[in-house]
């Protein structure tokens, strides 16, 4: 007989530096948010397409962000003070979201990820990780490192070599937006896990999951290409 205690929520830091704390005033906080099928990590299987599946509607809800979010499409390299008083001004550079996908262009794909070295900002992700199991059973079950791997590797762009023939970016995917160049960029992880208690399609299927991340960004050191989030 289950316990009262037994559906209790579990929840757990795995990461974190307190020199980066991006709690520590936060600049720009939204949410992401992901049902379906989540896969662990495995030996023989890279998981590139499905990784690439969940990287495919996070795009959505980051593209959104850039347009509601005005000053995210700043250019990366502010016209210099010293600028502003001659009598020509060069002309504005292109926003940011198109310096970075042509920098980060590559297998017919152009990808924006928010969270870049060069931008130098400080990253926390809160996890709620829904499931069908009892609360905690993700935890306990030895699982989580490989569900986690998937799901940051769909967080981040993909690498070049990542990039398989069948994957072709849609109409609606150039530019591609992701959040993260690189996962390592991530100063903070903490996971809540709960249970499931409605399929996310009409067959129930062990792998379901319901994840809402909460990002938090603030700059790590300020800098022209950063200033609008401090």
């Amino acid at each position: 007989m289950q316990t009262l205690a037994s559906f209790t929520p579990s929840r757990v830091v795995l990461l974190d530096d307190p020199y980066n704390d991006p709690d520590e005033g936060a600049l720009l906080e939204f949410r992401l948010t992901y049902e379906g099928v989540l896969l662990g990590a495995s030996r023989t299987d890279t998981r590139a397409h499905h990784k690439h599946e969940i990287r495919k509607s996070f795009h959505p809800q980051l593209r959104r962000l850039w347009e509601i979010v005005t000053y995210l499409n700043y250019p990366r390299k502010a016209i210099a003070p010293s600028q502003i008083f001659v009598n020509e001004v060069p002309p504005p550079p292109p926003p940011r979201s198109e310096q970075l996908a042509e920098a980060f262009s590559f297998k017919g794909f152009r990808f924006v990820p928010l969270v870049t070295q060069e931008l130098s900002l400080i990253c926390g992700i809160e996890i709620l990780f829904l499931r069908p199991d009892h609360p905690g059973g993700v935890l306990q079950s030895g699982d989580i490192d490989n569900r986690l791997k998937t799901l940051f590797d769909s967080l981040r762009m993909p690498s070049p070599g990542e990039v398989t023939d069948k994957m072709t970016p849609a109409e609606d995917e150039n530019p591609f937006y992701c959040l993260l160049e690189d996962d390592r960029l991530v100063t903070k992880v903490s996971i809540e896990t709960d249970t499931l208690l409605q399929p996310t399609g009409d067959i129930a299927n062990p792998n379901d999951t319901r994840l809402v991340l909460t990002i938090k960004l603030r700059p790590a050191q300020m800098s022209w290409d950063n200033v609008a989030f401090g």
